[in-house]
């Protein structure tokens, strides 16, 4: 399954139709798809691929009201968000998943829940309880993670939201939204989580809390095929402790999609300036999944010679996180 194989004819006239009205953008950042499971066994038809996407679309509220103390040399016309709305639908559109997992989102209900829903998919919003969007004027509610799935291929079982936690039971202002997904062309469920962690260095203990709860919540949703994902933006680099508990904890043993479609973490999912011209540049986003689930397919970051000058996000690009898109067959 390539980019954009075998996408709905729906879906594919509003592709066109972003592009006639971006058409004085850009291109959006080229990047590669890639194959990496037994083309044998899919030729073959027996394994259903699904596409996952996961992606920290940047909150309208956190880029547009504040440009000069987040992204200080980004465009302005590429913060705005009547722009930004599109070419964050169109980057959607042209991978064409199956899941989408976003976090970050603040126009659910108005833009994304109407705009997916009239092309085939249906969506669960979990927003964040003390959301820093709502400190801004004009704003259009807080942000927080959610889940859509294509109505064709997935139907909701059930689905948990969740206030994390820290490691002393007081509430935190971040979320996840655990689903349980029924793939209707395999007829088994996909347990599927969408999280995003507290920020910052110092908050390493918490993203460590806040990683066993989400991981406590799965466990305890998941059904007799055991088999998960885990999406989200994590706040922290593979090398930290609660990238590691996902891999080592005694629940269900991760891996790590993009290790596992590539060999190796991409050099970055996230490429920044910041006030004084600091340039921030991290791994921090994943999906994680169960060892029944095999990637076959993954659309790699791009080469770092292609980002602009003025790095994410950008004219070629609407958000300051990259999407993570995979393909996964059932083991």
């Amino acid at each position: 399954m390539a980019v954009s194989s075998g996408i709905l004819p729906a879906r594919k006239d509003a592709l066109n139709r972003l592009e006639t009205a971006l058409r004085k953008f850009p291109p959006l950042l080229e990047r590669t798809f890639i194959s990496c499971g037994d083309e044998e066994k899919v030729l073959e038809g027996n394994f259903s691929e699904f596409r996952v996407m996961q992606w920290n679309i940047l909150a309208d509220a956190l880029s547009s009201s504040s440009p000069t103390e987040n992204f200080i040399k980004c465009p302005a016309r590429a913060l705005e968000w009547s722009n930004r709305k599109l070419r964050s639908l169109q980057e959607i559109l042209t991978y064409d998943p199956d899941v989408i997992a976003l976090e970050e989102i603040d126009h659910f209900e108005d833009y994304f829940l109407p705009s997916l829903r009239e092309l085939g998919y249906e969506g669960l919003f979990a927003p964040k309880r003390d959301s820093p969007c709502l400190k801004f004027p004009n704003n259009s509610g807080p942000d927080g993670c959610a889940l859509f799935y294509d109505l064709d291929r997935f139907s909701v079982v059930n689905h948990t939201d969740i206030a994390l936690k820290d490691s002393d039971g007081n509430l935190t202002s971040q979320v996840a939204l655990v689903v349980n997904l029924f793939d209707k062309v395999q007829g088994r469920t996909l347990c599927c989580g969408v999280t995003h962690f507290k920020a910052k260095e110092e908050y390493r203990n918490l993203r460590f809390s806040q990683g066993n709860e989400v991981l406590k919540c799965i466990f305890e949703s998941l059904g007799d095929d055991k088999t998960v994902l885990i999406c989200g933006d994590f706040n922290a680099e593979p090398s930290e402790p609660v990238c590691q508990l996902m891999e080592e904890n005694h629940c269900v043993c991760m891996k790590n999609s993009y290790v596992s479609a590539t060999g190796e973490n991409p050099e970055f999912t996230t490429w920044k300036f910041r006030p004084g011209d600091r340039e921030v540049k991290h791994t921090i986003d994943y999906i994680w999944h169960s060892p029944n689930l095999n990637v076959t397919g993954c659309v790699k970051v791009p080469e770092s010679d292609i980002v602009p000058e003025n790095l994410l996000p950008c004219l070629e690009y609407p958000s300051d996180h990259l999407s993570l898109v995979f393909d996964f067959r059932w083991g």
